[in-house]
């Protein structure tokens, strides 16, 4: 957490320096973070991506938020941030023990995991591209192609607007202006993207899994694991519970008195959608059941689930009609006199038995 907190501080400091040559003093500015924990190659590797507003917002007279951009971005000055950025995480890194005064890292794992030494183990063989468990416990990621060697998958640029410096990079070079909205959904979707693409994944002959590298500066296209080792990559990128993965900074936290000023509650586009409708129902002479109707709060899970995987699951995939929730059974003579009506059994799947498995947990250590 505190690498985003010291680019949230350098970031909001180089606003408020540029902010000050046009005369404004102050000022909140507005960052989303998004924390990913893989990298191309299903390897544990924590980075984020930040939405940063090009500008402040700061309060008038009135009271009413004014948002003020801040023009052009040049090199030298990201050279400032990531020095800035750079400086203020190795302090924390040291100050937290996970960095040696000679530059040695040094693997602590999240705390969540004091209790769970197998779950750091498979994040300290991910982060190192290397295999946990198994008979190849210790052995790189196997690469496919014309590799000789793993090199680091984030390249150093240096083009406009992207700077590096000492293993930190920023790229700012990517800009949308504010009626943009498909091409801001379509930069979002990047940044909180899932950390495993489907359409990346096959089947060798001997019944391995492939995984195609986006990019590849080694010359390999693909990486291979066995069934067992893909599970581990998996479970090692899992995220911690109850620790969030997009945080709202600035003006754009939830405790910051400017939000309100400056982003429309879904509860507030709700009422604007139902006024409009029942000015529309009364123009042409509708009379509607109810003057005040109930205004959700939140969206349905349903469509939660519908933009995350493209799955409408309140369409019946047989008829194409409308699937609605009738009942929640929980009475096991009921749900018995149910399963046996559509054709299916009663018992759970077999759990299989230790003895019979290819691998125990024990025979990893």
């Amino acid at each position: 957490m505190g690498r985003v907190v010291s680019f949230r501080d350098e970031i909001r400091n180089y606003l408020r320096k540029k902010a000050r040559k046009l005369g404004v003093k102050g000022g909140e500015a507005g960052i989303v973070s998004y924390l990913q924990r893989a990298g191309g190659a299903l390897n544990l590797n924590l980075h984020y991506h930040l939405l940063v507003l090009d500008g402040l917002y700061t309060t008038g007279e009135d009271g009413a938020a004014i948002f003020t951009r801040i023009p052009g971005i040049h090199n030298d000055e990201l050279a400032c941030v990531v020095r800035g950025v750079s400086r203020r995480v190795i302090k924390y890194l040291r100050k937290t023990g996970r960095l040696s005064e000679d530059g040695e890292e040094v693997f602590i794992g999240d705390t969540s995991d004091e209790n769970h030494g197998a779950l750091s183990h498979l994040k300290r063989a991910s982060i190192s591209s290397r295999i946990a468990l198994g008979p190849r416990a210790g052995l790189k990621v196997r690469r496919i192609g014309s590799s000789f060697g793993f090199e680091e998958e984030i390249p150093q640029s240096q083009s406009y607007g992207c700077m590096s410096m000492n293993g930190f990079s920023i790229h700012a070079a990517t800009s949308i202006k504010a009626h943009e909205r498909d091409r801001l959904e379509k930069l979002l979707r990047y940044l909180g993207r899932g950390p495993v693409s489907h359409e990346r994944i096959s089947l060798s002959e001997g019944g391995n899994i492939l995984y195609e590298l986006k990019n590849s500066y080694d010359g390999a296209s693909h990486v291979m694991f066995s069934p067992i080792e893909f599970i581990e990559k998996l479970a090692s990128i899992i995220p911690p519970p109850y620790r969030h993965q997009v945080n709202y900074y600035g003006c754009l936290s939830s405790h910051n008195k400017l939000r309100p000023k400056i982003v429309r509650s879904l509860a507030e586009e709700s009422n604007n959608e139902a006024s409009s409708q029942r000015e529309c129902q009364n123009h042409v002479g509708v009379v509607e059941e109810s003057d005040n109707p109930s205004v959700p709060r939140y969206i349905p899970w349903a469509d939660l689930l519908k933009r995350t995987f493209g799955i409408d699951l309140s369409i019946c995939p047989q008829c194409g009609g409308k699937v609605r929730v009738i009942a929640a059974i929980s009475d096991v003579e009921a749900i018995e006199k149910i399963l046996k009506h559509v054709g299916l059994g009663l018992d759970p799947p077999q759990v299989r038995e230790k003895d019979d498995e290819a691998y125990t947990y024990e025979s990893f250590y």
